[in-house]
């Protein structure tokens, strides 16, 4: 940028690249959702937004296939998985498994082990319920008409309940095969099912998302008509309540066979086989508010867990915009749920508390099996799996967030946790950056953190993006805590950008938004054109762009623009100008706050001019490191003196009028005459257009109609508005 020094050194400071703005940002890291959108690794989340290690998850087993729908829990340690795509039955003892049963239909949604060892495997589509004895022999048990089997579990008195849908059916099954239908839903499918204590079936439905309860004489009540489209599980507590998954929109209806890389709903784990779970190291209680969402309240729950009270009571326990039940489990004070799309595991508790404990490598987590003392098992789909999840608490767990964008090339500063560490727990903090908004090969590395700090410098190098890994590592069950974390950082300072000036009419001002004196007060006038503010503006305060009522003041010239600034600095401004044809710019106003300048020309000589307009970002920065840009204005015209005016009679004539106009700086617009104060009327010029710096007229004055004298007055203005009056006598 070529400028005058002496110029420079009056409107802006000036900076060679590159240079850091003066005042530092911070990100913090807090908030569930926050910590729920990082990538979490053996580590828990809870609804007071804490990061703590969570249980240790061990993988049984591996079906070699994209999904496995249910899970149950035989004799001796013994898991069931029943598979989909091939439709097979594995037994799973220790880590190795075996398929026990293969068949003929293509998934195999619910698996239910009695009191005797017999394994009931349901199968869809064109389902059936196969019964396979400990020698792994396989019969057709039951051969209902529906499409689809969806649910198994035992009552009181041993018999099979069975869920259905196409045609959303719960028969009650007896040992020798004979069954009775308990329930003819309107909707189409049954997905869950779970029994209590004293042996009431619950059974919930899709789309219309009901729960109903059927007693042991066989009557029907609906327990709840939600607002959902699918109940997709259901758990029985100890105290008599009922947990819910339920769905909203997505999955109301089963896809077919065909799609089996889509989510199917989940089966819920048969009651008669499962018990209070001691599966994860208990969580310290929470006091959350009654409702506790996963989300913000404003998003709109895919799914939700619900509890409803022996006494009818419906609560909201837990939401999520994002995750999606498939499967709970009673668990200590509460259930495990399963979710998808992220294979996410979260423990909710009857007071509402949450907490996210388990992120399995797997897109959902479609089965849960729990009992008292033992760990759980959990299955997943995409890819299917068979886990286990520790009454112990991981040794290390990590936490990435997502990356986060600076908007310019920065300084990192600090990273910060807040948190505790109990004696023998450490927190280490890693960082890497970038200059791409993804992670890849041209990131650097992720730097060497500091065990046990509370803060460390940022040591990776200056680039616009970041991202923090947090490793938490634990002693003897015991676990740190973090919940926040900041980072400093201060972005490069970039050049401020003047985007559009703009030249108002001649005389074309704007009334001050508040008048002090009562008089119209000129927005963008100051009565001395080169004093400087008394303060610079404050930081972030906002620039008068609105403008009240417009009104004519002579010798006023209004200049309007618009600035930006990338770093989000306060600006100041200075405006020169010079004329056209000269080379030399001169300065007009300094230290201008907002984006307005009244300028009072009449002090100017006439001719074209232009203005510069330079935004500074000083009062944001030091002076040595701030930065200035400018823009100049389309020229336009100066034009204070009114034209002259010249006329008399036509030589020879008695009522013609020869009239010559010239003006220093505009053109003549127009001439026009009134002949004893009558009404005015034009004169058009010799050549026949108004187009020149001087024009000439020669017109005729009717003057037979009375007799004189006579006095024609003549009134020439420029394109400026200057105005010049002359006489001529008529005999």
């Amino acid at each position: 940028m070529t400028r005058p020094a002496a110029l420079v050194v009056a409107l802006v400071v000036a900076l060679a690249l590159p240079a850091l703005a003066a005042a530092p940002r911070f990100w913090r890291f807090e908030g569930t959702s926050v910590f729920l959108k990082g990538e979490l690794e053996s580590l828990s989340v809870d609804s007071e937004a804490r990061l703590r290690l969570g249980p240790a998850v061990g993988t049984l087993f591996d079906p070699e296939t994209p999904t496995a729908w249910c899970v149950a829990r035989g004799h001796e340690g013994v898991f069931y998985v029943g598979t989909g795509n091939d439709g097979r039955l594995f037994r799973v003892e220790g880590d190795q498994g075996r398929v026990v049963f293969d068949a003929e239909e293509l998934e195999l949604h619910a698996v239910a082990v009695g009191s005797d060892g017999t394994v009931y495997a349901a199968t869809s589509p064109e389902g059936a319920v196969y019964a396979i004895d400990s020698d792994g022999e396989a019969r057709r048990f039951f051969d209902p008409s529906e499409t689809y089997i969806w649910a198994l579990a035992f009552d009181g008195s041993g018999n099979l309940v069975v869920a259905t849908g196409a045609e959303g059916r719960v028969y009650r099954v007896g040992p020798d095969g004979t069954s009775t239908t308990l329930l003819s839903s309107s909707d189409a499918h049954v997905l869950s099912l779970a029994v209590d204590s004293a042996g009431r079936v619950y059974a919930g439905s899709s789309p219309g998302g009901v729960v109903y309860r059927i007693d042991a004489e066989g009557q029907v009540f609906v327990l709840l008509d939600s607002p959902f489209s699918e109940i997709k599980a259901l758990a029985v507590a100890a105290d008599g309540g009922l947990y819910a998954g339920a769905v909203n929109g997505e999955g109301a209806t089963p896809p077919p066979p065909s799609l089996p890389a889509a989510p199917i709903p989940g089966q819920a784990v048969p009651t008669a086989q499962v018990t209070v779970s001691e599966a994860f190291a208990p969580i310290t209680p929470l006091a959350p508010p009654p409702v506790v969402s996963a989300v913000p309240s404003t998003a709109t729950p895919r799914g939700a867990v619900l509890r409803i009270d022996p006494d009818g009571t419906v609560e909201t326990l837990w939401s999520s915009a994002d995750d999606v039940p498939h499967a709970i489990a009673p668990a200590e004070d509460g259930v495990l749920v399963g979710t998808g799309d992220s294979g996410k595991v979260y423990r909710v508790t009857r007071s509402g508390a949450w907490a996210l404990i388990a992120t399995l490598s797997a897109d959902q987590v479609t089965g849960i099996s729990t009992h008292a003392g033992e760990p759980a098992a959990l299955v997943t789909s995409n890819p299917a799996r068979l886990h286990t999840l520790s009454r112990h608490t991981a040794a290390e767990g990590t936490f990435v967030s997502e990356v986060k964008d600076a908007e310019a090339v920065s300084t990192w500063g600090r990273l910060r946790w807040e948190g505790r560490a109990p004696a023998g727990t450490s927190v280490r903090l890693e960082t890497r950056s970038g200059n791409t908004s993804r992670p890849d090969t041209t990131w650097g590395p992720w730097t060497e953190g500091e065990v046990g700090a509370r803060g460390a410098p940022i040591k990776s190098e200056s680039s616009r993006f970041l991202q923090v890994r947090v490793t938490l590592a634990g002693k003897d069950g015991a676990t740190p805590e973090v919940e926040a974390l900041s980072a400093a950082y201060l972005q490069r300072n970039l050049r401020p950008r003047v985007t559009s000036i703009t030249v108002h009419p001649p005389g074309e001002v704007f009334q001050k938004p508040i008048a002090v004196t009562g008089e119209p007060e000129v927005l963008g006038l100051d009565p001395d054109p080169l004093g400087e503010r008394s303060s610079p503006p404050a930081p972030g305060a906002p620039a008068v762009t609105a403008f009240s009522r417009k009104f004519q003041r002579r010798g006023l010239q209004t200049i309007v623009w618009n600035a930006e600034d990338s770093n989000g600095d306060a600006l100041v401004y200075g405006v020169a100008y010079r004329a056209l044809g000269d080379q030399q710019w001169r300065v007009l106003r300094r230290g201008v706050a907002d984006p307005v300048l009244a300028w009072d020309t009449t002090a100017m000589p006439d001719g074209r001019y232009l203005v510069r307009v330079t935004a500074s970002d000083a009062p944001d920065n030091p002076p040595a490191l701030a930065l200035a840009g400018d823009k100049d204005s389309a020229s336009f015209e100066v034009d204070n003196s009114p034209p002259t005016l010249r006329a008399s009679l036509a030589p020879g004539t008695r009522d013609r009028i020869r009239a010559t106009a010239q003006d220093s700086g505009s053109r003549i617009r127009r001439l026009e005459f009134s002949l004893d104060a009558g009404r005015w009327q034009e004169a058009h010029p010799v050549d026949g257009i108004n187009d020149s710096t001087e024009e000439t007229y020669e017109f005729s004055v009717q003057t037979s109609t009375s007799p004189g004298p006579h006095v024609v007055v003549l009134r020439v203005s420029d394109w400026l508005g200057n105005v010049a009056t002359g006489r001529v006598d008529v005999p």
